[in-house]
């Protein structure tokens, strides 16, 4: 991985932890939330690439917003 894949992973692990605190689905939602609001289009299908790709990297919250950003 380089380049903007690790720049995807970095900031979504990230955002992912600003998260934790709250319940599971919650946590999940509102990261979804804020990749739609804040992250371009070629963003989150990069992350969409990433999670196919099955990189162990990410933080579990972070891979099921991304199931939640498909065809978004």
């Amino acid at each position: 991985m380089h380049g903007l894949a690790e720049d995807i992973v970095r900031m979504g692990n990230q955002i992912a932890r600003q998260f934790a605190h709250l319940p599971e689905d919650e946590a999940v939602t509102a990261v979804a939330n804020h990749l739609r609001n804040f992250w371009a289009p070629q963003m989150r299908a990069g992350l969409v690439d990433i999670v196919d790709e099955g990189d162990e990297v990410l933080e579990p919250i972070l891979a099921e917003a991304a199931e939640l950003l498909r065809g978004s």
